[in-house]
């Protein structure tokens, strides 16, 4: 082969990666004491921006479509809307009350925010962010989740002990389930066939099935819980435990922990990445994210964020 085609040939083979090396994902991470928001390369797994945001940012939602990031800020009452492309913040959204979780619609033309002091939630046009209704559900709504088709929204009571089934059309409560003690977090499995509550003070995760809306079974996990992420393929569900500071991994078919990982103190967020097969974990007390190599179930690296670092809510954008 002649030189000159050799190097052509180098050329299109580097450009035509696709391993985990060449992902362009990112996570964005929020530091509720330093008040902005860390995003992370995830093929690198390198700070690349730090953005300034409203006052104790907690919750994150994340449009691809869109090109947007949405972060709750709890203290500041607000709404920051970052533009994706450019990392920066593009508009700002006061909220009467106090915003922790979010979650957007299956095609992102509305973004649920749960109210915690208020007990509602705040149901929000995308493209038109003053069109605005509410529901009045639970105590304390934290977590907040969309079904695959976007008929149903659930929301996790932490105060009220259950979860609020909310039909999305109508914008009323179909029924509460029952589940643990202060639910904060839920995941939902990849088919939308089952529900995951992650109760804090019952140390368990709540396993509700979608169709009938009742629970088959409670799986017993570390020292208060905060939050939950489910591998893309559905067959493990990441666990971070706040007061024993590791992550459960629970086997989805055998429906028991397989798994301890020891990270961060305090650890909160936690979602997985696909494309890297890897899962990020916020630890509020060390002021970082640990990376999860999720064949190996070992921490791979820790990453230095803000101060007080939560990401509550799907925080990785493709």
């Amino acid at each position: 082969m002649k030189p000159y085609l050799l190097l052509i040939t180098a050329f299109v083979f580097c450009f035509a990666r696709t391993d985990a090396s060449w992902a362009g994902g990112r996570a964005y991470i929020t530091n509720q004491g330093s008040n902005n928001v860390s995003v992370i390369d995830v093929a690198s797994n390198k700070v690349i921006a730090t953005i300034e945001v409203g006052k104790a940012p907690v919750g994150v939602a994340v449009s691809t479509r869109l090109a947007k990031v949405f972060i709750s800020n709890v203290d500041g009452q607000s709404i920051s809307v970052i533009d994706s492309k450019t990392n920066q913040v593009i508009d700002t959204l006061a909220i009467k009350g106090s915003p922790v979780g979010l979650a957007l619609a299956p095609d992102d033309s509305v973004l649920y925010v749960a109210d915690w002091f208020a007990d509602q939630v705040l149901a929000i046009n995308t493209s038109n962010l003053q069109e605005q209704k509410t529901v009045v559900i639970g105590q304390a709504p934290a977590g907040l989740l969309v079904s695959k088709d976007g008929r149903r929204l659930y929301v996790a009571n932490r105060d009220s002990n259950d979860i609020a089934v909310i039909d999305t059309a109508s914008l009323t409560i179909i029924t509460r389930i029952a589940v643990g003690k202060h639910p904060y977090s839920i995941a939902l499995s990849p088919d939308g066939t089952t529900l995951y509550a992650v109760n804090v003070q019952s140390n368990n995760v709540s396993v509700i099935d979608t169709a009938s809306n009742r629970i088959s079974n409670a799986i017993k996990v570390g020292e208060h819980p905060y939050s939950a992420a489910v591998s893309t393929d559905g067959a493990y569900i990441y666990v971070t435990n706040t007061q024993s500071d590791d992550v459960s991994v629970i086997d989805a078919i055998q429906q028991k922990v397989v798994a301890t990982i020891a990270v961060g103190a305090y650890p909160e967020g936690i979602a997985f990445d696909s494309a890297t097969r890897q899962i990020y974990v916020a630890s509020w007390a060390d002021n970082l994210v640990s990376v999860i190599d999720a064949l190996s179930n070992k921490v791979i690296t820790n990453i230095a964020t803000g101060l007080k670092s939560r990401a509550f809510g799907q925080f990785i954008l493709d």
